[in-house]
């Protein structure tokens, strides 16, 4: 396991959290054989990642539970403080905040299990211990519950006392999972899709059905010829980072060679998780007049009077070779379409 910069999840990186492991194995190991051992399970993971919202929905369950289990310990103080007097006004709500809370963990978890599905490395690890820590947590409040509706108020209080640490201690290494390792944040950054077209290759530089990956102002842009059609996406998957141009194409589909998202060579937008943010689609941006990605026809047909270097060039390469002067910055004069 990789080394990483000492921040809250680092004791979990040595040899007495190695056990976490071996409970990760199998577990992570079933998950992907319930999720992918038909479509009906490959649909339910979407739905648990977010992919039809196009954003991670564990994060909003997550508040479900927590937000009752806060107030519930708030009026279990309560209860505990006008107890004294002889009262009882609070019972009822604190009880039905906890079984509010209950209930609402239950899709939290699932949710969290299907993100947890695609982690690896230490990550993976951080993400098991915040995994058992949130299940002791409904444990703990599940028997609080079961106390409650047994009349025995006193234990059932400090029981969900300790669940609500036990929320924190596990909401800790969430945000951890999330803040400070990156698991499940989008590994496309926010860009600026230039105003102006860049020719960057040359049609015969672009065989039908090979992905070629090109740079457009810093940005690893995928091309492929595909049925006649040309698509122009983001050349890394949102998800991990993952290399889509060494992934799987059918049906005007990249799989993702990583984790298996699968996205819309058409529009960018995710078709399969575990990715739930879209490509940046920049061969069909319709909101622009020029295409941020184009490439063009080939050399002689741009280079105008160029007659000698018209005759001997047929890409962009050769061309930049004999005219040094025209190739400036990394690209030519943007043919408008």
């Amino acid at each position: 396991m990789s080394q990483q910069i000492r921040t809250l999840s680092s004791p979990l990186e040595t040899e007495r959290f190695a056990w976490l492991d071996t409970i990760a194995d199998p577990l992570q190991g079933a998950l992907h054989r319930i999720f992918g051992s038909s479509a009906a399970g490959r649909q339910a993971k979407n739905i648990l990642n977010g992919v039809p919202m196009r954003h991670r929905i564990h994060p909003a369950m997550v508040i479900v539970p927590l937000g009752a289990w806060s107030t519930a310990a708030l009026l279990d103080v309560l209860d505990g403080v006008t107890a004294r007097k002889g009262r009882s006004e609070y019972r009822k709500a604190a009880d039905a905040a906890v079984a509010f809370g209950v209930a609402g963990a239950v899709p939290a978890v699932a949710a969290g299990l299907a993100d947890w599905t695609d982690v690896d490395g230490h990550p993976r690890r951080v993400g098991m211990a915040h995994a058992l820590l949130s299940s002791i947590a409904l444990s703990l409040y599940t028997s609080s519950l079961a106390l409650r509706l047994a009349g025995r108020r006193r234990t059932a209080r400090g029981t969900a006392g300790l669940g609500y640490a036990v929320v924190m201690v596990s909401g800790s290494l969430g945000g951890e999972m999330v803040f400070n390792l990156g698991v499940n944040v989008t590994h496309q950054p926010q860009r600026t899709i230039p105003d102006e077209s860049f020719d960057v290759l040359a049609s015969a530089d672009l065989p039908e059905g090979e992905p070629v990956v090109v740079d457009v102002q810093d940005t690893p842009v995928m091309l492929l010829r595909q049925g006649g059609e040309l698509f122009a996406v983001d050349a890394k998957c949102t998800h991990a980072g993952g290399p889509l141009n060494e992934g799987e194409f059918e049906n005007n589909t990249v799989q993702c060679p990583w984790h298996g998202s699968i996205f819309s060579l058409a529009d960018g937008h995710p078709v399969q998780g575990p990715a739930t943010v879209p490509l940046p689609d920049l061969q069909h941006d319709r909101s622009r007049r020029a295409h941020p990605a184009h490439t063009g026809q080939s050399a002689e047909r741009l280079v105008g009077a160029k007659g000698q270097a018209r005759q001997r060039c047929q890409t962009w390469t050769e061309y930049r070779d004999e005219q040094p002067g025209e190739y400036q910055g990394g690209q030519f004069p943007a043919p408008r379409l």
